[in-house]
């Protein structure tokens, strides 16, 4: 039987990871876990919650799982969150799935341009497009 792990009763760790999770600073994984610790839910109780099937939460959370939007509704749901679309800067823009495909064509091109003529190096194209993390991180001991 999976051990149930314990609610986060520290407030002021519950409300930073609380906080965290609405600015979309933890990939889907670490998301699912934390929502899960904040609950104090074992993957079998989130998953009876969310009317999903354990085998795909495990696959979320082992970070090799390929979730359907509504899965991902689901679990955002769990923590009043909604799933969304975020640029790096931080603005949320709904774009309809032909102009983001368009968007993102049109950057790759441009990126792709930009390291062969030797205006930006591959190094500094793979930091400009690496995940930004904000100063405050969390290690959380395993939650399965």
């Amino acid at each position: 039987m999976a051990r149930r792990p314990n609610r986060i009763r520290d407030s002021d760790l519950a409300a930073a990871l609380r906080s965290g999770l609405e600015r979309g600073s933890f990939a889907l994984p670490e998301a699912s876990r934390v929502i899960r610790a904040l609950e104090g839910r074992s993957q079998q109780e989130f998953a009876e919650q969310l009317g999903m099937s354990v085998k795909v939460i495990k696959s979320i959370e082992s970070g090799i799982g390929n979730p359907s939007y509504d899965a991902l509704a689901r679990i955002a749901a769990a923590a009043d969150l909604r799933v969304a679309f975020v640029s790096q800067s931080g603005s949320v823009e709904l774009m309809d799935p032909r102009a983001r495909a368009d968007e993102e064509r049109r950057r790759r091109l441009a990126d792709a341009e930009a390291v062969a003529s030797g205006r930006v190096s591959a190094r500094e194209m793979h930091k400009r497009n690496a995940l930004q993390v904000d100063e405050l991180s969390f290690e959380l001991r395993s939650l399965a």
